[in-house]
């Protein structure tokens, strides 16, 4: 048995003030499979640049995967 990656998303948590609880999730779907860790980074910065927040506090790569037997 393995594990086939069929999609990936990323959550990103924000920081700031104007965000209930001082932060925001956003969840991104359709993540290129072959996306390094610096690559999805600057996705999430240029995003907070965007929103004019605190910066990233997390970032979280979600994959979805089946199961072949």
């Amino acid at each position: 048995m393995k594990f086939i990656l069929k999609d990936q998303s990323v959550q990103f948590t924000f920081a700031g003030e104007k965000y209930s609880n001082g932060k925001k999730n956003r969840i991104l779907k359709n993540v290129k499979k072959q996306a390094s860790a610096e690559e999805v980074m600057k996705v999430g910065n240029a995003l907070s640049k965007l929103q004019k927040d605190a910066g990233i506090k997390s970032a979280r790569l979600i994959s979805y995967s089946d199961i072949q037997a």
